[in-house]
């Protein structure tokens, strides 16, 4: 038998590592990994011609420097895109969405309890994770589901932190990124809360340092904080709530009171068609013993009202409302010994109000995501 030439297995080596730096620029976006990316990428390349003693010819300059420009336009356009998050809408999303209970896969649907994992724990807050997924039918998202799991971030607070909202009330509630946000005000936890209209004008009642700023809409849900403790879930677990309302703010739909979901999330043929949309998730409730728990997305973790508001009854949430997410969602938790961020899509490029007024028309989406409102918490730890 003849061996393989040189020149072949040279050629099937460098192909193999450029689709393998490919897939890690996939799922790695940011200025760093696009230059360590890139470094392994011709560090390897070098490696295998050393090995395989081939001449580097004169068009190969030109061939590399094309090379370098193609991993730095594609890490660029993956980390716009936040590539590492949304790489899930190459999957099938369609089916029942599972999560582990015991050390076993199953449907969310006939689970009696959800497996979390801490990666932290303080005193008086916590931040736990737990893998969700979907049984694929495709190749593609089959290939996915073998090593890349898809996340829920879950945050605990307890009532004796300080929460209050953070915007930019001096500039008319102006959209913010969550960067902007903590130089307004340095906060352990921020995420983005109120919905807002195409004109990044917030939906619904804000209440700011104790001075209303606009009126409550028809939405069911609210965040409020009052005489400095903190509330989360529909209107009507604030009828009995007395006191002076330091922060509010409003969102839909509210999902369950008193730990049950209520029978228009469940039933989904009679609610919103968008509330079964598998898409990006924040969810802010209470619980019997007062603490704010937040379930939102984390990389791939795309659910429906319902999913997410079963999720967050396993976890023992008793009253609970959904939060402005979708492309929009971001959220941050930073203390001195972990810290964890989460950005759905762009939310720093601004690439102009032509381009913010085309991706409204065809997207009902601006390009750049900002939000007006965030919930923010300074742990008194």
């Amino acid at each position: 038998m003849s061996k393989v030439p040189i020149i072949w297995i040279h050629r099937i080596a460098v192909t193999l590592l450029f689709m393998l730096s490919f897939i890690l620029l996939l799922f790695n976006n940011g200025i760093f990994p696009i230059v360590f990316i890139t470094a392994l990428f011709f560090g390897g390349k070098w490696l295998i011609r050393y090995f395989t003693h081939q001449p580097l010819l004169r068009f190969h300059l030109l061939k590399n420097l094309a090379l370098f420009l193609f991993f730095l336009g594609t890490g660029f356009f993956f980390t716009i895109l936040r590539s590492e998050t949304n790489y899930v809408y190459l999957m099938n999303r369609s089916t029942p969405l599972m999560v582990l209970e015991q050390g076993t896969w199953v449907e969310l649907d006939k689970a009696s309890s959800v497996e979390t994992e801490f990666l932290y724990q303080g005193k008086k807050a916590s931040v736990q994770t737990l893998n969700i997924k979907r049984r694929q039918t495709g190749l593609i998202g089959g290939f996915i589901n073998t090593f890349k799991s898809q996340r829920v971030n879950v945050f605990t607070f307890a009532p004796d932190h300080d929460f209050y909202l953070v915007a930019d009330v001096e500039h008319r509630m102006k959209s913010l990124n969550i960067n902007e946000a903590q130089r307004i005000r340095s906060s352990n936890f921020l995420i983005n809360a109120s919905f807002y209209d195409p004109k990044n004008h917030a939906v619904g009642e804000v209440i700011y340092q104790g001075k209303k700023y606009q009126n409550a809409s028809t939405s069911t849900g609210y965040f409020k904080v009052i005489d400095g403790v903190p509330h989360a879930g529909p209107k009507s677990v604030f009828n009995d709530l007395k006191g002076l309302v330091n922060y509010s703010c409003q969102a839909h739909p509210s999902t369950m009171k008193d730990g049950i979901i209520f029978e228009y999330i469940l039933n989904q043929t009679h609610h919103k068609p968008s509330w079964n949309v598998r898409t990006y998730r924040n969810l802010i409730g209470e619980t019997k013993e007062g603490n704010i728990v937040i379930v939102a997305s984390g990389n791939g973790g795309v659910l429906s009202v319902k999913e997410i508001s079963q999720i967050a009854q396993l976890l023992g949430v008793r009253d609970a409302t959904l939060f402005d997410a979708g492309v929009a969602l971001q959220y941050e938790f930073n203390t001195d010994e972990f810290k964890l961020d989460f950005t759905a899509f762009n939310n720093s490029l601004d690439l102009g109000s032509g381009v913010d007024r085309i991706g409204m028309k065809l997207f009902k989406k601006n390009f750049i995501q900002r939000s007006p409102v965030y919930i923010g918490i300074k742990l008194n730890e």
